[in-house]
């Protein structure tokens, strides 16, 4: 398969309902094996939990979340296993040490989706008149960093799943845009019972989860968009997927440190985020377009 298409590649008789019946299988798994660990969750809340005690709330959650997220790789394998050759298994975690590109790409994945979060954090702060606790740049440089490659780690739970097994397939059968929009709805959907609980516990409010699922859904729509570039211009590289999908999460975490409790007891943090990732990200279209015709 051309990573590097634009234009769907797929030409056997039969192979886009072979394809559409392993994806089927690998998303209601992930589903199966991920949702009910938010119930693991619930139960490690302490019974006298008050709503909106955001220390209680990560002492209790605490490494659960990891778990949550072996749900996709978990998926992958087991799907793999069933429809196709052990063979397989070996290419899909191939794609994990995929590293000889270009330098250039490695600089992408880190900063692509970090100068917007910057840009969100310092809107929202003027919007909303709350006063941020910055690092020095030196402190952060280290510690983002530090962060972005132990989270890039992690990440190979839910990248081996999403970008190693679900996106290949998804660009042998869409242009590579409609791939990025389908599985970032996935996604957001695989996400929503974690996102309903930890806004349901920090607000209590209805409206409040509604907000987050919808500024979420549209932030990880985004994120998926910037990851499916890389990917398919780093020879379908898992790897640059974890570390840009790490280097978001790394410098979100020192978004709220910079922000303050406030920035997680409602939705309007994550909707100024949301907005500004979504502006880079139609921006970056523009360019693409215009350099396909000039090429």
């Amino acid at each position: 398969m051309d990573i590097k298409s634009d234009m769907p590649v797929y030409t056997i008789p039969g192979e886009k309902y072979f394809l559409t019946k392993e994806l089927t299988a690998f998303t209601m798994l992930s589903v199966i094996i991920s949702w009910p660990v938010v119930l693991l969750m619930n139960a490690q809340l302490p019974p006298d939990f008050r709503t909106g005690d955001i220390e209680a709330f990560k002492n209790a959650v605490g490494s659960l979340t990891m778990l949550y997220g072996i749900g996709p790789m978990l998926s992958a394998v087991i799907v793999t296993l069933i429809y196709r050759r052990k063979s397989e298994l070996k290419e899909l975690f191939s794609k994990v040490i995929t590293w000889k590109v270009s330098i250039w790409w490695y600089v992408l994945a880190l900063s692509l989706p970090v100068i917007p979060q910057w840009v969100g954090l310092f809107l929202w702060a003027q919007l909303t008149g709350t006063e941020l606790v910055l690092p020095t740049v030196g402190g952060y440089l280290s510690s983002w960093l530090q962060i972005a490659f132990i989270s890039a780690a992690y990440y190979i739970t839910e990248e081996v799943g999403w970008r190693g097994f679900m996106l290949p397939r998804l660009l042998s059968m869409n242009k590579w845009i409609k791939s990025s929009l389908l599985i970032g709805i996935i996604w957001g959907i695989w996400h929503y019972p974690i996102w309903i609980f930890s806004t349901w516990s920090t607000s209590g409010s209805l409206t409040e989860v509604s907000l987050m699922l919808t500024a979420s859904s549209v932030f990880g729509i985004g994120l998926s968009v910037m990851l499916t570039w890389i990917f398919k211009n780093t020879r379908g590289s898992v790897l640059l997927a974890m570390l840009l999908h790490g280097s978001s999460q790394a410098n979100l975490t020192k978004m709220y440190t910079a922000a303050g409790d406030s920035s997680l007891l409602d939705s309007s943090f994550i909707i100024v985020e949301a907005a500004t990732l979504s502006i880079t990200v139609i921006l970056l279209l523009v360019v693409i377009r215009n350099q396909n015709k000039n090429n």
